[in-house]
Parts: structure tokens; C-alpha cells; sequence
């Protein structure tokens, strides 16, 4: 089709063949109806008619290769008909590296090489010197890189041959592979070099070179397909140029895919472009390519853009749309509302909104609930929990935080229990889990006392709640007491490393002398468990300390040495064994390390008091 295009009557004889060009016309005719056969026999009459016109005989042979790319038995007759032509010590270039191709197709390399030398011979264009490079490259271990040099220094006239010649550079010189690249996108300024020198500027690590290009492409209003486009908004997106995206707000409008249009979205909410924002959720919603595992956490930004303007009644609108309560519930306390008093009003008035669209009440006493409870204020919070059905509780797997908000507003614990209780795949029992949320408050005491009888009724209690109880146990309990309980976890989870350091360290701490064995031995098999955990290694030394073994002790300080030493506690331990060793530069170090680090109180006391001897 490419050869069928050129002139008609200007390369035939200056002498009109009349018949020659009427065969020349029909084979034309045939040639625009893809009718190669035809087309060859009707250019083969009119070679005859006019047997020196070497142009007639050139289209012959372009057609002839055409039909070869589909019927590959055409090369036969390409090579045959050649040998006639070239009998006749025919000049034609063309002629000579049509031959060529086709000996190549029949694997018949030494002939192709002749035609391709008498093609460059007769008329070095960059398309037979391309080609011959290729030829070679194929047969060779390498091509004649003069044939590209020479090649390129041609007139370019042929886009995609230039970067076919840019191509095979790449595979010996990168620099000049991009230099033509370049070149050739400055002269043609379109999408066909666009392509491969984003791709050379992507091998060689260039990546804001791509942005760069892509983005000068669209600021001089060159046609751009919609791949490149949202590959440049994603780009953007990925490194966080939220404000380039906002620039390009046009162009997503114009392509206006699901995922242009959302990190058009999310960018415009990243940098409170509100109006954007808004309208670029619109255009989402319609275009209806929302999932459903995306659709609530949407509906949710959606809701606070619209917060944000202050439409309360959009925005309550758009949390109705969100559905999932627990997605809603991550939304609301999203942020401290107690240190911004400011979007506590917003939110405040936004579930009153929520509130009084809903047909159902539900979800909104609840996120009141819990927002009541946020401020302690508890009446008002405890009137909303009663409200709410078990069931929405446990289809929404809310039960730990209802019964958290029962917790702090009423000490309910048979209600916490309860709901606790209907927790599915728990591994740990409710009383743990209360437990694991009074510990740390104003109700340690509580705490402790729940997971003394957790451990008196159950068989195995979880690990964590004997660790719990090392700590706990220290302020609402005997020493005595509390290493029975200690013990006890040791018997049920030998191979607890965080259980064995506890009971050791608690044997070291307390100076149970009677025990120091046993707590050498689960302290040796807890660094046995875990080698690089300077807490056991610490508590160790602290042993090897009481029994008056300080080098060992010293010994054992090799990890926590090691590492940064952030703990008030193994920063003391360390200067007493210092001490003791009568190493008072170093000692001192570390006393004033722990006083500086100020995160246990008794080291940081202990000391103080060492150092005021010092």
C-alpha cells in the first residue's frame, strides 16, 4: 500500500507507453482493493510493455515483497525475477535490497550480503544501511557500527527509521542512543518519538526526566494519548506532587478514568482544594466504576470536603452513602478531638445532621455514644450504649469498643464481659481483655485483682497475663504472692522467654537468695530463646550483680552495651556494676544517663543518691 501511493505517470518513459500505463493504472486499482495477485500479473504486463522502465519494475518488486509478508513463497519469485532484472545490469537500489531481504527470508546469507553491498554500492540510503546492519547483526557477533554512523548522517526523512536506528544504539551506546531520541522528538514532536525516549530516559533511571517531557508535551498542546496521561498523574500521585496534579485538573476532567479522577481526588483533599475535590467526587460517583470495598472509605472523604465547606447537610449525606459503621466510626475519630476544639464542633454538629437523616437511629447513637464518652460525659454516652441492640453490636464487630465505653463510663464489667463474650475467634478470655484495657489507668488495682482470678479459674491463662502480673504485682501484692503466680506461668509456657526473664528477674530484683539458682537457669535458657534482647541479657547481669559476680555481670552487659541504651533501668544497672568494680568515671556516666533518661522512677532515684556520695 506504501509503494501503490507514489505517482502515476511521472517515472514512466518521457516517450508516453500507453499500454505500460494502463497496466500500470489496473495494478494500482488491484493494489487499493488488496488484490495482490492481480495487482502482480497487471505490473508484470506492464514491465513488459516497457521493458527499461526501471520504475515499473521497482513497483513490480515492492509489491512482490508485500505479498511475501503474507505468503512467504513470494520470495522465490522475488529472487528469480531479481536475477533476470539484474542480468540486464539494472541500477536500481531498491531493486538490489528487496533481492536482499529476500535471500535473507530463505536463509541464503551469502547472496543476501551481495545485494546489500550492491545496494549501498549503487545508493547509500538509511534505510539499506539500516538494514545491512541488521542483516549482520543476525549473522554475526556484531554489526558494522559505520553502517548506523553512516546511516544517521542521512537526511531523516523516515520517523520510524530514525528510531529503529536509535534503538540499535541503545545496545552499544546508550548516550548516543538518547541523544537521537531526543533529536528525533524535537523534529517530529509527536507521540511516535515521545514514546521511546520516555522509555530510554526510564532505562537509564532519568525518572523526572519522563515527568519533565510527558509534561512539556501537554503544556505545548501536543496530541497525547489517555495511557501517557494517567501514567503522568500516577507518577505524580506516587511521589506525592499533589500540586502538579491539581495543575493538570483539566486534563483528568478530559480522560476522566476512575483512577485519574481519584488521584485527582485524594490530591485536591491532601492540599484542601475543596471545589476540586468536590467535583472531582462527583465525577467518580457518576462514574459508577466505585467498588464496594472502596466505596465506604470514598464516601467518607467525600463527607469531610463537604464538612469542610461547611455542608453539614452534604456531608451527612455522604456518611449515610459510607454505610460501614466501623469505617465511619475510624473517620469521626480520626484525629484528638480534645486538642482541636475547633473540628470538635464540626463533628459535633455533622452527627447531629447524620442523626436526624437516618431512618434508623443506630449507627448514630452509637458514634454519639462514643463521642459522649471521648468527653466523659457519661450519662448522656450511657443513655445512647443502651440504646443499641446486641445484634448491630456484633454484625458490626463492635463489642470491644462498646464494652471499652461501658468500662470508662460505668465500671460495667458483667456488661463489658458480656459483650467480650461474643467476640468470635478470641484468643484470650474477656476477663484478659478487660483486664488489658483497665491496665495503665486509674484501675491497675482492678486490673490485677481480675487477672488473679483469671489465673485461679483457668487452666492455661494467656502468657501476656502472667507478664501483666510481674508488673502489677509489684504494687498490690506480696513478693511471695506474686512468684507463686510467676512460677505458675513458667510450669505452662517453659519456652516463654519473656516469662522466664520475668520470674528470673523478679528472684534478682527481690535478693530471694534461696532461688538464685532457678532464676540463673531461666535466665540463661530465656538468652538461649532470645539472644539479642538486651531487657534478658540486663536482668542476667543484674543476677550475676546480686550474687556478687561482677565481671560475669559486665560480661552479660556486652548487648545492652552494644545498642543504644535508651532504658533508666539498664542505665543504672549498668553504673552499679561499674560501681561495684570500682570504676567510678564509668559508673557516673551511667548514673547520669539514667537521671537523664528519667522513664523509671526508682533507678533514677537510686541514682541521684549514688551520686551525691560520689
Amino acid at each position: 500500500m506504501i509503494f501503490a501511493g507514489c505517482a502515476v505517470n511521472k517515472n514512466i518513459s518521457h516517450q508516453p507507453n500507453f499500454i505500460a500505463e494502463n497496466y500500470f493504472l489496473f495494478g494500482q486499482a488491484a493494489m487499493q482493493q488488496h488484490d495482490f495477485e492481480n495487482a502482480v500479473q497487471l505490473y508484470k504486463k506492464a514491465v513488459e510493455a516497457d521493458s527499461n522502465n526501471v520504475y515499473l519494475k521497482e513497483t513490480l518488486m515492492e509489491v512482490l515483497a508485500l505479498k511475501a509478508f503474507f505468503d512467504k513463497s513470494a520470495n522465490s519469485e522475488i529472487i528469480e525475477l531479481g536475477k533476470i532484472f539484474c542480468n540486464k545490469n539494472i541500477k536500481s537500489e531498491k531493486i538490489y535490497s528487496i533481492i536482499a531481504e529476500s535471500y535473507r527470508n530463505e536463509q541464503q546469507n551469502e547472496m543476501a550480503e551481495k545485494c546489500f553491498k550492491k545496494a549501498i554500492k549503487t545508493r547509500p540510503t538509511m534505510r539499506n544501511l539500516t538494514a545491512y546492519y541488521v542483516f549482520q547483526q543476525n549473522t554475526k557477533p556484531s554489526g558494522n557500527i559505520k553502517l548506523l554512523k553512516k546511516a544517521i548522517k542521512l537526511p531523516w526523512d523516515e520517523e520510524k527509521l530514525v528510531l529503529t536506528i536509535a534503538e540499535l544504539y541503545s545496545e552499544i551506546d546508550s548516550v548516543k542512543s538518547l541523544e537521537i531520541f531526543t533529536d528525533a522528538y524535537e523534529k517530529w514532536t509527536d507521540e511516535t518519538s515521545l514514546t521511546p525516549l520516555l522509555t530510554s530516559y526510564e532505562k537509564q533511571g532519568l525518572q523526572n526526566k519522563v515527568i519533565e517531557t510527558i509534561q512539556f508535551h501537554i503544556d505545548n498542546n501536543r496530541i497525547l494519548s489517555d495511557p501517557i496521561k494517567i501514567y503522568l498523574i500516577g507518577r505524580y500521585f506516587s511521589i506525592g506532587q499533589y500540586d502538579e496534579i491539581l495543575k493538570n485538573k483539566t486534563l483528568c476532567f478530559e480522560v476522566g478514568t476512575h483512577d485519574i479522577l481519584k488521584y485527582l481526588f485524594f490530591s485536591a483533599i491532601r492540599k484542601n482544594d475543596i471545589s476540586t475535590g468536590i467535583r472531582a467526587g462527583l465525577a467518580i460517583e457518576e462514574s459508577g466504576e466505585l467498588t464496594e470495598e472502596f466505596s465506604s472509605s470514598f464516601y467518607t472523604y467525600f463527607a469531610d470536603l463537604y464538612l469542610s465547606a461547611g455542608d453539614y447537610v452534604e456531608a451527612a449525606n455522604n456518611l449515610f452513602k459510607a454505610k460501614d459503621i466501623n469505617t465511619i466510626h475510624t473517620y469521626i475519630f480520626k484525629v484528638d478531638l480534645s486538642k482541636d476544639l475547633e473540628r470538635k464542633e464540626k463533628i459535633y454538629k455533622l452527627l447531629l445532621q447524620y442523626y436526624n437523616i437516618l431512618e434508623d437511629k443506630t449507627k448514630a447513637n452509637y458514634l454519639l455514644a462514643i463521642f459522649h464518652t471521648e468527653f466523659e460525659e457519661k450519662e448522656i454516652a450511657l443513655e445512647l450504649l443502651n440504646k443499641l441492640p446486641d445484634s448491630f453490636i456484633n454484625e458490626n464487630e463492635l463489642n470491644l469498643m462498646v464494652a471499652l465505653a461501658y468500662i470508662q463510663n460505668a465500671m460495667d464489667l458483667q456488661k463489658a464481659r458480656s459483650l467480650l463474650s461474643n467476640i468470635e475467634g478470641m484468643k484470650i478470655t474477656p476477663n484478659e481483655l478487660i483486664a488489658s484495657l483497665l491496665f495503665g489507668t486509674e484501675h491497675d488495682s482492678i486490673a490485677y485483682s481480675i487477672l488473679k482470678d483469671e489465673i485461679e479459674t483457668n487452666l492455661k491463662p494467656d502468657a501476656s497475663t502472667f507478664a501483666t502480673c510481674s508488673i502489677l504485682g509489684e504494687m498490690y501484692d506480696t513478693p511471695d504472692s506474686l512468684l507463686i503466680i510467676l512460677e505458675k506461668g513458667v510450669v505452662l509456657y517453659p519456652e516463654n522467654a519473656d516469662l522466664l526473664n520475668a520470674v528470673g528477674y523478679f528472684i534478682a530484683k527481690n535478693e530471694l537468695e534461696e532461688k538464685y539458682d532457678e532464676a540463673l537457669n531461666y535466665l540463661k535458657k530465656a538468652v538461649s530463646l532470645m539472644p539479642e534482647s538486651e531487657m534478658i541479657w540486663d536482668s542476667l547481669a543484674w543476677l550475676y550483680c546480686k550474687q556478687q559476680r561482677y565481671d560475669e555481670a559486665l560480661k552479660a552487659m556486652r548487648v545492652p552495651l552494644s545498642k543504644e541504651i535508651n532504658n533508666s533501668e539498664i542505665a543504672y544497672h549498668i553504673g552499679e556494676i561499674y560501681h561495684k568494680l570500682n570504676k567510678k568515671k564509668k559508673a557516673e556516666y551511667y548514673f547520669k544517663l539514667a537521671i537523664e533518661l528519667d522513664n523509671e522512677k526508682q533507678s533514677v532515684q537510686l541514682s541521684k543518691e549514688i551520686l551525691s556520695e560520689y
